[in-house]
């Protein structure tokens, strides 16, 4: 009887092992075949998608909804940091993204908002321009800076029909890469007085504000286009014990334009506004 017993049990396990051998081999062959299908489906994407949209031999950068005050030069250099990641390649969502991250480590952008593709060979930019406040003469470099005093790169230049104040003689060197903010509680003082006094029809006659009597007596000054020198005096908001108040200020020179046409009455010397009783001349 256990011989026989012996005999069925080996003979099970024999069914089994090659049942066990064929069901392995099957889904062995199965997988194979699943990784050749997925292999050539890849390959075919890969060439039809190259088909239809071969790699770009040139490229047109549109920015949309540009600020006026855009040069040429800003134009044609933000064109040269956005170009080499699009050119050589299909246009496809990963040049289109090393384009944008391109964009935003230029500093020339607030925030860009989109890099999309507009046609064959057009790409178009949306995003905030930072826009230059003044420039500012600093050992004989001309530096732009935005309302924050945060200092722009090389390369960004706007059109010269833009009116920009310059400032003169900071006290503190600029700081050593672009995007950074210009040190010193003279150019905050600066830029104060220049939001002060940016939407008055006299503004464009106001061609810097030197900083140089800062430095000893915390004295502003504007300088006009005749090269006349009025005293502001403190820092907006800030004002010393009898000095006049910064809107006191500004209505005496909106008074200068409006009975003379000019917010220095064509006086080519020194006018000083920071008594609060009296302007003086000499």
């Amino acid at each position: 009887m256990r011989p026989v017993i012996e005999r069925i049990s080996s003979l099970v396990h024999a069914v089994g092992d090659r049942c066990t051998r064929r069901t392995l081999s099957s889904w062995f062959g199965v997988l194979l075949l699943g990784c050749g299908i997925l292999l050539a489906l890849t390959l075919g994407g890969n060439a039809l998608r190259a088909t239809a949209h071969p790699p770009a031999e040139s490229v047109t950068i549109r920015f949309v909804d540009a600020p006026a005050w855009i040069g040429d030069s800003l134009h044609g250099h933000l064109t040269g940091i956005a170009a080499p990641w699009l050119l050589h390649t299909p246009l496809d969502r990963t040049a289109l993204i090393n384009a944008r991250e391109a964009l935003i480590a230029s500093g020339c952008f607030a925030e860009v908002l989109q890099v999309r593709r507009a046609g064959d060979h057009v790409v178009e930019i949306e995003g905030r321009f930072l826009k230059p406040a003044a420039r500012v003469l600093d050992e004989g470099r001309n530096l732009l800076i935005d309302r924050e005093g945060f200092v722009l790169p090389d390369g960004y230049r706007v059109d010269n029909s833009s009116h920009l104040l310059q400032i003169i003689a900071p006290n503190y060197q600029p700081p050593e890469h672009a995007g950074h903010r210009w040190p010193g509680d003279d150019m905050a003082a600066a830029l104060l007085l220049l939001e002060t006094i940016d939407d008055h029809s006299w503004y464009e006659q106001i061609t810097a504000i030197d900083l140089t009597e800062f430095r000893v007596r915390q004295q502003l000054v504007l300088v006009t286009d005749l090269g006349t020198r009025i005293l502001w005096g403190s820092m907006p908001g800030r004002e010393a014990p009898m000095e006049a108040m910064s809107k006191d200020k500004i209505q005496r020179l909106d008074w200068f334009h409006t009975y003379h046409g000019r917010v220095d009455q064509h006086h080519r010397g020194i006018i000083d506004v920071t008594d609060a009783g009296i302007v003086t001349k000499r």
